[in-house]
């Protein structure tokens, strides 16, 4: 705890140190955390996290929500992305999304990823090859000047055959 020599309560100046263990619970869940360091006033018995455990501690607590909801980890994400894609934390933001530095969020705990990329990751943890399939999207470039004639026909009989020309947009 840096600068505090007062209690944002009270106004004590008398603080101890203690390492506790936490519970943390999360539907019907629960996570044991162990040297939790909070500062007990002695003067009112208000407790202040130290800011470096609440950090740490938030990684561990993202990544418990992610299991409870059935979501991977980070370290499996991180898996996943380096030794079975074998992408850049940016090259996977870019193709997979999540925005941007979304994998450098996702593996420190930062940010839990929606399930939407949780489901396209498992894909690609399967399937590997799948990937070829978002990069030619990004490098795939539209061609909305190219003229697409077709004929239509219906099995209506009141409907008339007729020619239909669009452009690769669908205008």
């Amino acid at each position: 705890m840096k600068d505090m020599n007062q209690c944002p309560i009270c106004g004590g100046s008398n603080f101890e140190r203690r390492e506790v263990t936490e519970t943390f619970e999360y539907k019907g869940q629960s996570l044991e955390y162990p040297n939790y360091v909070v500062y007990a006033c002695g003067s009112c018995g208000e407790e202040i996290v130290d800011s470096k455990c609440l950090k740490e501690s938030g990684r561990k607590i993202r990544d418990f929500y992610r299991q409870v909801d059935g979501l991977l980890t980070s370290d499996e994400i991180k898996q996943i992305r380096k030794f079975k894609l074998g992408l850049t934390q940016d090259d996977a933001s870019k193709l997979i999304g999540g925005g941007p530095k979304s994998f450098c969020k996702y593996e420190n705990c930062e940010v839990i990823q929606s399930e939407a990329v949780d489901n396209l990751l498992r894909v690609l943890d399967l399937y590997p090859h799948t990937l070829e399939v978002l990069k030619n999207k990004h490098n795939h470039k539209p061609t909305s000047g190219k003229v697409i004639s077709m004929i239509v026909k219906t099995k209506q009989p009141h409907l008339e055959t007729s020619n239909v020309t669009k452009n690769a947009a669908g205008i």
